[in-house]
């Protein structure tokens, strides 16, 4: 069964959910919409029980090219505008409440909003030569939700180092800071990514849902994201030269 919205695709075949971030044209920006999608589509997950693994991945090869500034930019402005703060943290809460291991395969490179999608995944999978880059502070922004998933699912150590340098980290550095499971070669990622999916689909439910709940005890998740909503206030609007 596939579930087709203009932004995002989900497609179930027996206990794998995929969800794909479907703007090709745009290396898969994010923009209202397409959160707004992610939240439906994770929600929907979320409350069929035969689905025991999650694979997600940007369509024809990138996995997410961060915010899409020109939709930012545009006039008169989109409507969803002055909600896309909300709308941000609705599809990443979807995401949180997954009660299903999510497995990410980046292909390409996964950038600033991207590279928040790719570690929320509970397993990434990286090419080679693919990148992860939060480079927000370079235009000065913070980076509120890169940085819930960073303390949620790695350390503060690692969170220092991708979030303050602003550079890229290839396949092979996110798997010596422990943020890649696998590093394989670019064309490989979404195949070797599915068989993962598809190897943990296979385990018993119970097992499953009872390693996810565990994981998540104790978790201040929510506590945590508004917490760093609220302390970058004032750093979350895009500067005015920053390029389309």
């Amino acid at each position: 069964m596939e579930i087709k919205n203009d932004n995002v695709l989900v497609s179930f075949n027996e206990s794998l959910a995929t969800v794909t971030l479907n703007r090709p044209d745009r290396k898969n920006a994010i923009t209202g919409p397409l959160n707004e999608e992610l939240a439906a589509a994770f929600e929907e997950i979320n409350q069929r029980e035969e689905v025991k693994a999650v694979l997600l991945h940007g369509a024809d090869g990138s996995f997410c090219s961060g915010l899409d500034l020109k939709e930012h930019k545009v006039e008169p402005p989109p409507s969803w505008l002055g909600q896309s703060l909300e709308l941000t943290k609705n599809a990443h809460k979807a995401i949180f409440q997954c009660p299903v291991p999510i497995i990410g395969a980046l292909e390409r490179f996964a950038i600033n909003g991207g590279a928040a999608l790719a570690l929320a995944c509970d397993l990434l999978v990286v090419g080679e030569k693919s990148y992860l880059q939060i480079g927000e502070i370079k235009i000065g922004m913070a980076a509120p939700m890169n940085l819930v998933w960073l303390f949620e699912n790695f350390s503060p150590e690692v969170a220092r180092q991708l979030v303050l340098t602003g550079r890229k980290f290839f396949g092979p550095e996110l798997q010596k800071l422990g943020v890649a499971l696998d590093v394989v070669p670019d064309n490989k990622v979404l195949e070797h990514s599915r068989e993962l999916a598809q190897e943990i689909s296979s385990y018993p439910a119970s097992g499953i849902h009872a390693m996810k709940r565990i994981l998540r005890v104790g978790s201040t998740w929510e506590e945590r994201a508004d917490k760093f909503y609220s302390a970058s206030q004032g750093s979350m609007k895009l500067p005015p030269s920053t390029q389309v």
